[in-house]
């Protein structure tokens, strides 16, 4: 088993908490952000995990650094920026199914957006079995660099390159943008997980098979589509199949695909990537991706190797 390492945004996630008083609302503050939250999933499933990325100088970087360091997540690679730039805050909001809605509060630019081609370098791919980013560090320059760069310097010195889409419309200037910028990103990806409401936009057609065809012929060797509470579809260009979903009750689904992700990669780093172990993995995630749903917050819901093994021994 070898370093996960993730590259991109990380935020600050800002829950309601209690009313303190009728002129008082309290709010919580939780780390998150899809790259950040993958490297966290992994360090918990014992896997060594590493972010790279920007937060700013200020009380929101400090406190993601201090949550990351605390799960084992090595930060070496985690720039500062300077005031005015600041971390970026995204305000969830949660319905009664578990699903999630964001309002985000960025500078211009954002820290994030600030991680440039400098900062990615061969060294932090030491002992790495994956390089992991999404499409959110492909939205604006130089983090846009930077992302290619690593998945750039991750192939020549041969560690794959899982890209999990992330694809969030609203960010965007228009899906015809995003699927400019995403689409070379494909031709670099030895893994693509998708989520099934993101191949529409991005793949224009709903069939996850089809979708994933689309990939394989341009040479992506394996795809993975998580399906919500339908499971989870994987495809090479030798075999195909789905899993199952397991059955937990829903509290929040921020960062099952993420956990989703983690678990696979982990799974997939330990031998060939037979249909066995495929599968394996696929059902590993998305067991993942359920105990990630049973708890608010992107990180703290995420489960520890115990306890995926424990829900998949059906414990």
């Amino acid at each position: 088993m070898g370093k996960i390492v993730a590259l991109g945004e990380v935020v600050s996630d800002i829950y309601r908490g209690e009313a303190l008083s009728d002129g008082e609302l309290g709010f919580v503050a939780r780390p998150g952000g899809a790259p950040a939250n993958v490297a966290v999933a992994a360090s918990r499933l014992g896997s060594e995990a590493a972010f790279v990325g920007s937060v700013g100088e200020d009380l929101f970087g400090d406190f993601i650094l201090r949550a990351l360091e605390a799960e084992g997540v090595e930060v070496s690679r985690v720039s500062r920026q300077a005031p005015p730039i600041r971390t970026s805050l995204a305000f969830v909001e949660i319905s009664g199914d578990g699903d999630r809605s964001f309002t985000f509060y960025r500078s211009t630019p954002a820290a994030d957006e600030l991680l440039s081609p400098d900062d990615v370098s061969e060294e932090i791919l030491s002992g790495a079995s994956f390089v992991n980013f999404g499409s959110i560090p492909l939205i604006r320059n130089p983090v846009r660099s930077a992302a290619r760069r690593m998945a750039e310097v991750a192939r020549e010195a041969g560690v794959p390159v899982a890209f999990d889409v992330n694809f969030r419309e609203h960010l965007w200037e228009s899906v015809e943008a995003a699927r400019e910028v995403v689409d070379p990103i494909f031709d670099l990806s030895t893994i693509v997980k998708l989520s099934d409401d993101e191949i529409g936009p991005l793949l224009g057609t709903e069939d996850p098979k089809a979708a994933a065809g689309m990939l394989l012929e341009r040479g992506v060797p394996l795809v993975l589509v998580s399906l919500g509470p339908e499971g989870a579809f994987y495809a090479t260009g030798e075999f195909d199949g789905d899993v199952s979903s397991f059955e937990v009750e829903v509290v929040d689904a921020t960062g099952a695909g993420d956990a989703f992700l983690a678990a696979s990669l982990i799974h997939l780093s330990e031998g060939e990537w037979d249909e066995e172990r495929v599968r394996e993995a696929a059902r590993r995630g998305t067991a993942a991706g359920a105990l990630a749903c049973t708890g608010f917050g992107a990180i703290s819901a995420l489960p520890t190797k115990v306890e995926l093994e424990r829900l998949m021994a059906g414990g």
